[in-house]
């Protein structure tokens, strides 16, 4: 079966953030009830990599206290659009967003964010003696950036490096996981079973879609479906924790197969 979230392929009941949706089944799936190790495969799966780790009224705002092009000392508050960013990326539309609200460009912008590959913390680069960072107000995008609830600056000398007291948490999910009610159990994820189906690693930057083909996939026991006439399934996407994810509206899909053995009689 190849099963897809899209409405126009069939998909129902569709969840807002399009991470769990239904399909029902013409002429159902009948699996004898004299079967045996009846199983699901998940031979592939394409998901996108758009999970966004700026959310709108979530960890969007950005508070930034320095020189407008006229040099008179003027608050920004700014608001970063949903997205999923790479520290590139953020630094980028940080330096947009604070030129369009009339901030100081030249010499140097207000901040600028980089990263420290050897320790995964943030380099925030303040290069006026004026300038602060208020990450103590609601909704902003500190815990991503790796600094405490602190109000960074003015500073008696400048220009100043300030590294970030912890590790940047860019990376929304470590991996994405694949659910069906298909199943009773599914794949155990460490300790518990959450009826999951199929793994699908992150092997793309962002923005990209992710077109999972593994070698072995495992089958998956549903020996619930054994004699039962099923008209419909639900599935659905999570993080690996089981935390659905938002897939910003593009839609998901798997191609997997139901095995079943029968009793072969010799007569």
């Amino acid at each position: 079966m190849i099963i897809s979230s899209s409405a126009a392929s069939g998909a129902m009941n569709k969840t807002a953030d399009g991470h769990r949706f239904e399909v029902r089944f013409e002429d159902g799936v009948n699996i004898p009830k004299d079967s045996h190790n009846c199983s699901v495969t998940v031979d592939s799966a394409t998901v996108w990599w758009s999970v966004p780790n700026i959310v709108t009224g979530v960890n969007d705002k950005l508070y930034i206290t320095g020189p407008a092009v006229n040099g008179t000392l003027t608050n920004y508050d700014l608001t970063i659009p949903q997205g999923l960013y790479d520290l590139p990326q953020l630094n980028e539309t940080i330096q947009i967003l604070l030129a369009n609200a009339g901030s100081k460009v030249a010499p140097d912008p207000l901040v600028t964010f980089s990263g420290d590959e050897s320790t995964g913390k943030i380099q925030m680069e303040i290069p006026y003696t004026n300038v602060s960072v208020d990450f103590t107000v609601a909704n902003n995008c500190r815990v991503i950036l790796g600094f405490d609830s602190a109000v960074y600056g003015p500073y008696a000398s400048a220009p100043i490096t300030v590294i970030s007291p912890n590790i940047a948490y860019l990376n929304p999910l470590e991996y994405f996981l694949i659910h069906s009610d298909l199943t009773a159990k599914g794949i155990r994820v460490n300790n518990k079973y959450g009826q999951v189906i199929s793994q699908v690693l992150i092997d793309k930057p962002p923005g990209s879609q992710i077109i999972s083909e593994p070698r072995h996939p495992p089958a998956v026991a549903c020996g619930s479906l054994i004699g039962e006439r099923r008209t419909h399934a639900s599935f659905w996407l999570t993080d690996e924790l089981g935390e659905p994810v938002n897939t910003g509206g593009l839609d998901w899909s798997v191609r997997l197969t139901l095995r079943y053995e029968v009793p072969h009689i010799i007569r």
